[in-house]
């Protein structure tokens, strides 16, 4: 039975009990969501995964010592304890660890049952997105009023082709502009981030500066599972590398859409949803409206890999981004207009745009009387 009580000592005898060519990337052909593992199956799969953790995992070297230490003498302590157990048993002596790493995307994976970390903050309903059961859906609001909402991030040429068509016979006409966040858990970001340029009239960072993992075993876990990922060919390094940093934060008025914006959200606003925010928070016309967003873009671009015993799948995040908000990880982006449970952001945002254009209308009469 193993002992240690310093984090080196736990983290080297983990990894001495696995390598890079214990990785497994897809199911074996018989599964076991019913299976029964040994004592050796649950040794095997617990240094597996702290290789993954150890070695791979963008957050490892940013989280505290303290968690750090609360997860491997977990995982010591399962593998000194290891016996004949089920595969569903083995799930939930895992869920502590992921429990416990404050990550909004994290998880370990057991057939359809997901669970990540326990520091998630709860829903509050502020309305459903209006894209209801698209992926996009664009429409005018009120008369003057360009409605956008993004129930997911996808790229592909039915969403390209749906935010050009709302860029071209929508945007125009309007006064203002609502895009609906809410419910939107990320997914591909490429053209949403081109339709962020669009209405900033530049190409806006959303973070300060992206680090990444480039050490023998996360080079041999990206082979696999991002070949072409732009930071594959970076140098081998045991420490974190700068793969990107941010350098424009200033939308050009002369070309941006220079009129009301107001972007709804709430907790399910994640990932590459939250990418789009943090790239129109820089636009001086932007209101956010509903709940905070949930919080998942400090640690992302994930990668799986299976555990070979108990086919529990593992997913972990590539990249640690520094954003120019602190303590964003599970706090998120605080809207400027809150709005209570149950109160439907999009209404809000409605009233809130037409009691503008009253006051902007009566501003001017006015100033015309004068």
């Amino acid at each position: 039975m193993f002992k240690a009580s310093n984090i080196y000592e736990m983290e080297n005898f983990l990894l001495s009990k696995s390598s890079t060519d214990d990785f497994v990337f897809s199911a074996n052909k018989r599964g076991v969501p019913n299976g029964v593992l040994s004592a050796d199956d649950i040794r095997r799969d617990v240094a597996i995964f702290a290789r993954l953790l150890i070695r791979v995992y963008v957050g490892w070297p940013v989280h505290d010592e303290i968690t750090k230490m609360r997860i491997l003498k977990h995982l010591i302590n399962v593998y000194n304890d290891a016996h004949e157990i089920s595969a569903g048993e083995f799930f939930k002596l895992l869920k502590p660890v992921v429990a416990d790493i404050p990550d909004n995307h994290i998880s370990i994976r057991f057939g359809t049952i997901r669970f990540g970390t326990k520091y998630k903050k709860p829903y509050k309903n502020v309305g459903k997105n209006i894209a209801g059961n698209k992926i996009v859906r664009g429409e005018m609001r009120d008369g003057v009023v360009a409605a956008i909402g993004f129930s997911a991030m996808i790229k592909s040429d039915e969403f390209k082709n749906a935010i050009v068509d709302f860029a071209k016979n929508i945007l125009p006409k309007s006064n203002a502009l609502i895009m609906d966040l809410r419910g939107n858990t990320g997914g591909n970001s490429w053209y949403s981030d081109l339709f962020a340029e669009h209405l900033c009239g530049a190409w806006i960072d959303s973070m300060q500066a992206v680090y990444v993992r480039t050490n023998r075993d996360a080079k041999e876990f990206l082979s696999v599972v991002y070949p072409t990922a732009p930071w594959a060919k970076l140098p081998e390094s045991e420490e974190l590398v700068v793969w990107k940093t941010g350098k424009n934060y200033t939308p050009d008025i002369n070309k941006a859409y220079m009129k009301p914006i107001y972007i709804l959200t709430d907790r399910q606003t994640a990932s590459s949803a939250e990418m789009f925010l943090l790239r129109m928070l820089h636009h001086p016309c932007t209101v956010v409206v509903g709940d905070n967003s949930s919080g998942t873009e400090v640690f992302g671009n994930v990668g799986s890999a299976l555990l070979p015993s108990s086919q529990i799948k593992f997913n972990i995040g590539m990249n640690y981004r520094v954003l120019s908000q602190e303590n964003f990880e599970l706090n998120g982006v605080t809207p400027n207009i809150k709005c209570p449970e149950n109160t439907d952001a999009l209404t809000v945002a409605l009233r809130e745009i037409a009691n503008q254009q009253i006051l902007s209308q009566a501003i001017k009469q006015n100033s015309n009387a004068l």
